[in-house]
């Protein structure tokens, strides 16, 4: 039978707030009982025990005063005795006013008979010669003072034992306050506890019940069957769950067919492609590896260990969670075959199954050995073509100056205009050979840096250093700005020649009277050095290929150069780049990374 769930909250709601109510009614009782006796006794009693005190003090300051004057001192005593008998007759009256203790009305008035005598008695002392006023004091006052101080002594004894009956009184009954509230609390929370535990029952299981169904059903466990509930509120809810579960129930049974179909051709693509492909999962594990993965390297599906290279990428691309590209031939990785050296471009990425969620990762090896032999075999070309022409060059280089310099004889103007034509031609010529040197020697030691900590000051130093002849010739002059910026850890002779690319560069596109000017300095996490020029800038159609590796352009443009700084770059993890507009200079921007403090 199905019970209304709001009838059964209210029942237990109700049960709760009974229980307080009683409490609250039960401990406004008792504390009201208290507060008003202890207000009753403060009402009648305290102001009796001030009025005692204040005539005690009025009588003692009272004596006082007779005796210094008596004894002929009157400048001591210097209070006024009628004042002092003003104040004591006051605090009588006070004391006549709060008399209701039995027989404290009678103290009262023998108190104010006393008095009357004390005073009666002072006053006839200090009338007498002066000789003999002390010995009156001592006969007459001393006894009426004794008299009157006992019977304001009685008095306050009289209400001070009220009050401390009143506070044993008051004690008893807030102890049995206390063990009434100790009762009532211990019932109150008896029957909190049934409620707690009855609503329990009543409210909690049937909804507990649902949401167990309910982590089930989350748990993929389809099989699970929807409770009949015993509350009436919940019949709704149970219905569209038995919906909702025929529906994933049908949903499931589709979807797994199309995902093993999907999974059928995911495998079929891979096993299809010519080129390793490796799926791991989260562990590092192999969760799926092609038959060229399993030829190329011996990896299959299951496998932990894999090859350092693979291993490195893979774990960078968990690690970043983004895609792992090689920048160049010269990162391939090498594999030993019985037919001979093979080598694979390795390209990984993080395989997500939900937003910032990487549970796996893919990678590719792309065999590039036939490229990488056409590289090798066009650096050998290039190398020996520009070794076979340097020689030559050389010879044309010692010629043209040394015509230049008239040691074969003197040069008409026409002449020395031709040589001197010659001879820049013949050093452009030199600087293309050696670039394309500098080139193929870059490409045979890819990858081979030798890394150490270098001071980006340091490094700006030695540039400046090497270009201020060149600079001086030219008439330009080259500063190091400030370079507050922290170490980098870089190659400094590969980190060398790009700075004097720049450099060199600069100065040669800067006019006499121009200035270069070197600088470095930290930018989030950076270095960045820059090498600035007030030189006649580039073209802004030039800047696109500025990088490229040609010798396109004016006869004095900046070939190879720029190509061979920025692949150094790169290789350092860094960026290359420039601002220019024509005639106004450029600035050529080196970003590395800085080095990690205490490495």
């Amino acid at each position: 039978m199905q019970a209304s769930l709001r009838v059964r909250l209210r029942v237990g709601l109700s049960l709760l707030t009974l229980s307080l109510a009683v409490v609250v009614i039960a401990s406004m009782a008792s504390l009201n009982t208290l507060s008003s006796t202890i207000e009753t006794l403060l009402r009648e009693n305290y102001p009796s025990i001030l009025a005692c005190d204040e005539m005690s003090e009025s009588l003692e300051r009272q004596d006082s005063a007779a005796f210094f004057r008596a004894s002929g001192r009157e400048h001591v005593g210097f209070e006024s005795i009628d004042a002092l008998r003003r104040t004591f007759d006051l605090a009588i009256v006070r004391a006549e006013g709060s008399t209701v203790l039995p027989g404290e009305g009678e103290i009262v008035a023998r108190v104010r008979a006393l008095h009357r005598d004390y005073a009666t008695a002072v006053d006839r002392a200090l009338v007498e010669p002066p000789e003999l006023r002390v010995a009156a004091y001592f006969r007459d006052v001393v006894p009426k003072f004794d008299r009157l101080k006992d019977a304001i002594l009685e008095l306050r004894r009289m209400n001070v034992a009220i009050l401390e009956r009143a506070d044993q009184d008051a004690r008893r009954r807030a102890r049995r306050s206390v063990e009434l509230f100790v009762g009532i609390g211990v019932v109150a929370a008896l029957l909190a506890a049934w409620t707690a535990w009855w609503l329990g029952r009543a409210v909690v299981r049937p909804v507990d019940a649902f949401v167990r169904t309910a982590t089930s059903i989350g748990d993929l466990d389809l099989g699970v069957s929807v409770p009949e509930p015993q509350v009436r509120e919940l019949a709704p809810l149970a219905a569209s769950f038995r919906r909702m579960l025929e529906r994933l129930r049908d949903y499931h049974d589709r979807s797994q067919g199309e995902l093993r179909a999907a999974q059928d051709l995911a495998k079929t693509t891979v096993e299809c492609m010519l080129d390793p492909v490796i799926v791991f999962d989260e562990r590092g594990g192999i969760r799926l590896a092609n038959d060229a993965a399993d030829t190329a390297f011996g990896l299959r599906e299951g496998d932990g260990a894999v090859p350092r290279e693979i291993a490195e990428a893979r774990d960078r691309a968990f690690d970043s969670g983004a895609p792992v590209l090689p920048r160049s031939l010269g990162e391939a990785m090498r594999k030993a075959t019985p037919e001979g050296e093979r080598f694979y471009l390795l390209r990984a990425a993080p395989l997500r199954t939900a937003p910032g969620e990487v549970r796996s990762a893919l990678l590719l090896a792309q065999d590039v050995t036939r490229y990488r032999r056409i590289d090798e075999l066009k650096s050998d070309v290039v190398a020996t073509v520009s070794h076979e022409f340097k020689t030559p060059l050389t010879s044309l280089r010692m010629a043209t100056h040394m015509l230049l310099d008239q040691t074969a004889g003197p040069l008409t103007d026409t002449q020395r205009e031709i040589v001197t034509t010659a001879r820049d031609d013949t050093e452009r010529l030199r600087r293309i050979v050696d670039e394309l040197l500098d080139i193929v020697r870059i490409d045979a030691e890819a990858g081979a840096l030798r890394m150490t900590r270098v001071e980006p000051i340091a490094l700006l130093q030695t540039a400046a250093a090497t270009h201020r002849a060149l600079a001086r010739d030219k008439g330009v002059t080259l500063e190091v700005g400030p370079a507050e910026a922290p170490q980098v850890t870089a190659d400094r002779e590969r980190l060398s020649i790009v700075l004097a690319n720049l450099v060199s560069n600069a100065i040669r596109h800067t006019p006499s009277g121009g200035a270069v000017t070197l600088g470095a300095i930290a930018d989030q996490g950076a270095v960045r050095f820059t090498v600035t020029d007030t030189g006649e800038g580039i073209e802004a159609s030039e800047l696109p290929r500025i990088f490229e590796r040609s010798v396109r352009g004016r006869s004095d443009g900046h070939g190879l150069g720029l190509a061979i700084a920025r692949e150094i770059v790169h290789e350092h993890g860094g960026e290359l780049e420039v601002a220019s507009s024509s005639g106004e200079g450029s600035v050529f921007t080196v970003i590395l990374p800085a080095s990690p403090e205490g490495s």
